[in-house]
């Protein structure tokens, strides 16, 4: 089945119509898809000495007492699914349930039983009567048609939604003692990020998932306390679909072999206060301790490993690798306005803290799947490591204590301090150079260095060479990123509208026809003008109504990231919405 989607440019733009949105193959199947090799099991439990829990409030650790585990040992350690294990082996109990991930604050009401079957008996009722009114009335039916096409996308983004993120609702925490129910299904890692290095495992209490085991990197002490206060800012936010989640972190000593070759070769650290274990017999490889956490998503690389491997692609078919890029900065958007709504800032957004996962299959599936065929679905985004993440000051305050003589304190502080002005749009400005980086641009701030050093204008930013659709408005979205001044500088929420309006907004020559039809002057709002972008967003939502009812027929067809997102845009889009993306980026 083929899925029609319109392309929109800005400004000089050249523009096509219709267009199938498939995406390619990996231009180079990637190799980390392998799972031939027999991995190492994962084994039982060792004696206790210490672990460091998540900082305090002053940042430094919580020393208790902690199991090594190392990495190698008997396959009969592992607890079974069918082998009963004692209350102190299993999970702990999961997060509150009422806790929801939506992008879209439109997509974010529950709906609950009783109002659903309130909805169900008088829609056969009343609301059919209400529609079938002035039934003569050609016009006015089609407006009602129009609403039914809104009602029913925002419904299916209900249910992508419900898709997408079921198993971040009532997720499983583990600790120390759930060690042994974890198997590596592979000796190799899946990924080299960043912060830490991945490896795929398996749980016997929870079989039909599956986890990754996540090995943070650098031995010092310092090092461990920033991962450490990183996962606290983590587990400080709700879930969400971008947001890497932690399903438990203990610090464990791990074989030498499982960590980077650059930590692997490196001498042991003897001014570390934290003892690591040698080889006490031969064969057996030396230990080092790290903070290791167990996730819910396996990470297959990086956006760096991407930005590698795709750019000979990037170079013949441009389009439709800028498009995906496309997708991928509109999920750092999603994500990065879900932090910024609990008052959190990254600070370290770059390409090796930017993971991709393969989400829409088991790994059970992908034995028989080509490398192509695997990376023709777009992947989903993770933000990762937040280990340099800036909390907002007036969160810290109201978390860390409850005397009002500090809370008189703190309503002294100027706003700036409060708010923390500095890192207001932090996470902006480095989402602009992201766009350059995954465009195989260099970062304009390392090749002229002296751009930060004076008051630089947009315009002197190294232009994006303008190779396909996307191209001109990815420049003006990066140039509105890194606008030198944080006042001017635009919203993650703007570039989240201004790259949905690239991806699915009208067509340049359809606008131009509507200036062309009702002349030059005035606004976009107002008269027969804004009844084009009626008509045009009642056909885009009947036209992807058809391509959900048509897929709903084929066999084990389920809902692509792509719907979802595509989804979030109509059934949230209004006038006003596009408006205002018109008066940013003008197309």
């Amino acid at each position: 089945m083929v899925y029609y989607s319109e392309t929109l440019t800005c400004h000089d733009d050249s523009v096509t119509g219709w267009q199938i949105s498939s995406s390619p193959g990996s231009p180079h199947p990637p190799s980390f898809y392998s799972l031939n090799s027999q991995p190492p099991p994962l084994p039982e439990k060792k004696m206790v000495n210490r672990t460091v829990s998540a900082p305090d409030t002053n940042g430094k650790p919580f020393v208790q007492a902690y199991p090594r585990l190392p990495f190698t040992g008997s396959e009969s350690n592992v607890c079974r699914p069918g082998e009963a294990c004692s209350r102190a082996s299993l999970p702990s109990s999961p997060v509150d349930s009422s806790i929801t991930c939506s992008s879209s604050p439109q997509l974010s009401v529950p709906f609950s039983g009783s109002e659903l079957g309130l909805a169900a008996s008088l829609g056969s009722s009343l609301q059919l009567q209400t529609l079938l009114s002035n039934i003569d009335n050609r016009e006015g039916v089609y407006s009602k048609l129009g609403g039914l096409y809104a009602e029913s996308l925002r419904r299916l983004a209900l249910k992508c939604e419900d898709h997408f993120t079921h198993s971040q609702k009532n997720p499983l925490r583990f600790e120390e003692s759930n060690w042994s129910l974890f198997r590596l299904t592979s000796n190799k890692p899946s990924c080299n990020a960043g912060d830490a290095v991945y490896y795929s495992a398996a749980c016997a209490s929870d079989p039909n998932n599956s986890y990754a085991v996540k090995i943070c990197k650098s031995p010092s002490v310092e090092a461990k306390q920033s991962h450490l206060y990183g996962l606290s800012v983590q587990q400080s936010m709700p879930p969400h679909f971008n947001l890497q989640q932690d399903c438990g972190h203990f610090l464990a000593c791990v074989p030498q072999s499982m960590l980077p070759s650059e930590e692997a070769s490196a001498p042991t650290a003897s001014a570390s206060p934290l003892p690591q274990r040698s080889a006490s017999a031969p064969g057996q490889q030396t230990e080092r301790e790290r903070v290791v956490v167990i996730t819910a998503e396996i990470p297959r690389q990086t956006a760096a490993d991407f930005v590698q491997e795709w750019e000979a692609f990037h170079k013949t078919q441009p389009e439709v690798y800028e498009r995906r890029v496309c997708f991928l900065l509109l999920q750092l958007c999603n994500g990065l306005e879900h932090m910024k709504e609990h008052g959190v800032t990254h600070r370290d957004l770059c390409l090796e803290n930017l993971l991709l996962v393969l989400h829409h299959r088991r790994p059970s599936q992908l034995t028989g799947s080509s490398g192509a065929d695997i990376q023709r679905h777009l992947p989903r985004l993770l933000i990762s490591n937040f280990a340099k993440a800036k909390r907002r000051s007036s969160e810290d305050a109201a978390s860390t204590t409850v005397d009002p003589r500090i809370k008189r304190d703190h309503a002294r502080l100027a706003p700036e301090i409060v708010s923390a002005a500095q890192y207001r749009k932090f996470d902006e400005f480095q989402t602009g150079i992201l766009i350059y980086e995954l465009l195989h641009q260099p970062n304009p701030f390392e090749v002229s260095p002296a751009l930060k050093e004076q008051d630089y204008r947009c315009e002197d930013l190294p232009p994006i060479p303008s190779v396909s659709l996307y191209s001109a408005g990815l420049q003006k979205l990066a140039r509105l990123l890194l606008q030198p001044d944080p006042i001017k500088r635009i919203h993650i929420q703007e570039a989240k509208r201004i790259l949905q309006s690239l991806l699915w907004g009208p067509r340049k020559d359809l606008m131009e026809q509507q200036r062309e039809r009702h002349g030059h002057g005035g606004g976009f709002v107002g008269g027969s003008r804004n009844e084009g972008l009626f008509n045009w967003l009642d056909v885009k939502r009947a036209l992807l109504m058809m391509k959900f009812a048509e897929r709903s027929l084929e066999p084990e067809r389920n809902a692509e990231l792509e719907d979802w997102l595509c989804c979030q845009y109509f059934s949230s889009l209004t006038l006003f919405v596009r408006y205002r993306t018109h008066t940013v980026a003008p197309f």
